[in-house]
């Protein structure tokens, strides 16, 4: 056979066999008759040979396998049917035998593998569902009982509803008393002497408002702890009143606290930080905390002990202190001595300026200006002399008090606050005069004699006068006729210096009539301006005696006799002192 036909076997033997026809037979077995009639070789099946036969024997060659077995038709993928000619239908796939219809493996495939997923989601599904019915029950349960692992003082109310933990409390309070004591206070109250009135309600209701019951998942497995809640019910129906009174009565009469300071140590001449110190007056937040304690656990009695105690806001161990006190120590080292014509009349020093000080909430110092300021006007008043009273003893023994005049010492009170005020600032170690507007001739205080040995003394009450000198020796005395004390023409009394000496002078003034008077002395020494003054008198018969009040009193001058005058003259000068006085 030759290699055409070879080829043209082969290419028949890959075609699949065609249907069966009626009158054929299968062989026993199942395989299929071979025929020798309507058969081309186009159409004969392949041959199907065992594993490990040759995959294409020769043509014509005998088979070496003794009944070897019919070929099985292999699976062919459908075709599908194609139409005929214009007006015919298309072929219908025969039955047995025939074409098969085509299949899409990877769709099939996919059938397979959604089925289960399905199946997970319908279970997930469920499983959800109960989840959500699970929590809404489990919220509407909660929406009217308290949480697992809830606590009020020492009661467990866990899953119990409102009207259960009303009911509860409700009997805890009704034989319920206290007694708080301690620290010297005591107070013993039972619950209607308290006025205490629970709210069930209210109290539950605002344990409830804590916890939403939606959020019950969560809240299961927390603590919940709503003491306070009763507590503040407690207070708020009489209670904190009753104690807050009690407590504010004990302390209207005990010790407050003493907070940390600084303070003056004398001793030291140095500021130094003053320990804190507790006292015996009670903190009502913290005694009402202690009783709070108690009356939710029922306990029958509190005591109290120095924790309830009013404590110091301010330690001696703040840093402040010590920076405030070093601060201080440099505002007392100025140490300034004022006098008054030598004698010290004021010292400003360590002891005084402390008393300025002052030490802010902030615990940061100043200095009073104020104060400084009135120290400075006291002082002024304490050396000023000019018009004050003043007693002394005159050298004849006899002791005189006398007061107005302008003679004195008279100080200048802005320019010794400036002087203070700088040398406090400067920390200043000296002695000073004290600035004067008017001095005196000699100084011994507020009160005293502020004038030298030598002066005028005129004795209104002996009418009589008197000079002394510079040693206190009495050089000149004499008789005189003073002013008629009508209220008009009196002789003023006072300390005065002697303001001028004239001779003559004419002297001019008003009688008591009104008329007008006109009289010229030869010895004129006048000591109040240029009005009152000691003068020659010839036209007085006699000195001394009651004559200034029986009708021979002047219009306020001291009268002299004109030899006795001239002396006078000859020896005062302008500047002496002239003491007028009864």
């Amino acid at each position: 056979m030759n290699d055409k036909n070879k080829n043209g076997k082969a290419r028949h033997a890959r075609h699949a066999a065609p249907p069966l026809q009626e009158g054929d037979t299968k062989a026993q077995g199942g395989q299929p008759l071979s025929s020798d009639h309507g058969t081309s070789p186009s159409s004969a099946m392949p041959p199907v040979f065992p594993p490990g036969a040759p995959a294409s024997p020769k043509a014509g060659a005998a088979s070496s396998v003794p009944n070897p077995p019919a070929a099985m038709p292999q699976a062919v993928r459908p075709v599908a049917p194609s139409a005929g000619p214009v007006g015919q239908k298309a072929a219908i796939p025969g039955y047995a035998g025939g074409p098969l219809l085509p299949v899409d493996i990877n769709e099939v495939d996919v059938k397979r593998s959604r089925k289960p997923l399905k199946v997970l989601g319908i279970v997930l599904g469920i499983l959800l569902a109960l989840v959500a019915i699970a929590y809404v029950a489990g919220s509407v349960v909660f929406m009217d009982r308290f949480m697992p692992n809830t606590k009020i003082g020492d009661l467990d109310v866990s899953f119990k509803s409102s009207a259960e933990v009303q009911d509860l409390l409700s009997g805890v309070i009704d034989d319920y008393a206290l007694k708080v004591e301690g620290q010297g206070f005591s107070l013993a109250l039972s619950a209607k002497d308290a006025g205490m009135d629970l709210d069930g309600k209210k109290v539950t209701d605002a344990m409830h408002a804590e916890v939403s019951p939606w959020t019950w998942p969560l809240e299961i497995a927390r603590q919940h702890d709503e003491t306070e809640k009763l507590a503040a019910s407690y207070n708020e129906s009489g209670l904190g009143d009753a104690i807050r009174a009690a407590v504010d009565q004990f302390n209207a009469t005990a010790k407050p606290p003493t907070n940390a300071t600084v303070a003056y140590d004398a001793t030291a001449k140095a500021f130094t930080v003053q320990p804190e110190a507790v006292g015996t007056q009670l903190n009502y937040d913290a005694v009402i905390g202690e009783v709070d304690k108690a009356v939710v656990a029922l306990e029958p009695t509190v005591k109290l002990t120095k924790d309830e105690l009013v404590q110091p806001t301010v330690l001696s161990t703040d840093a402040k202190l010590k920076a405030a006190a070093d601060q201080a120590n440099t505002m007392i080292k100025a140490d300034i001595v004022l006098t008054m014509a030598g004698t010290a009349a004021g010292e400003v020093n360590a002891d005084l300026i402390s008393q300025w000080v002052r030490l802010g909430d902030d615990l940061t110092v100043t200095l009073d200006d104020a104060a400084l300021t009135a120290w400075v006007d006291q002082l002024a008043a304490a050396c000023n002399t000019v018009g004050t009273q003043r007693t002394y003893t005159r050298p004849d023994g006899k002791v005189v008090t006398v007061e107005g005049g302008i003679y004195g010492w008279e100080v200048d009170r802005d320019a010794l606050l400036g002087t203070v005020k700088e040398g406090v600032a400067s920390g200043t170690v000296t002695t000073v005069d004290v600035p004067t507007t008017s001095t005196g001739t000699g100084y011994n205080g507020v009160g005293a004699c502020d004038w030298g040995a030598r002066y005028c003394d005129i004795d209104l009450s002996e009418q009589y006068v008197r000079f002394y000198d510079a040693s206190g020796a009495l050089i000149w005395e004499s008789p005189c006729v003073s002013g008629t004390p009508n209220g008009s023409h009196n002789t003023p009394t006072g300390v005065y210096w002697l303001n001028a000496k004239a001779s003559p002078s004419k002297l001019k003034g008003t009688n008591l009539d009104g008329s007008k008077y006109e009289s010229t002395v030869q010895y004129w020494m006048p000591f109040v301006g240029n009005v009152i003054g000691l003068h020659d008198a010839d036209w007085q018969a006699a000195f001394g005696g009651s004559r200034y009040r029986d009708g021979y009193g002047s219009h306020g001058c001291v009268n002299l006799p004109p030899g006795m005058a001239a002396e006078l003259y000859g020896i005062i000068q302008s500047g002496d002192v002239v003491v007028s006085h009864w």
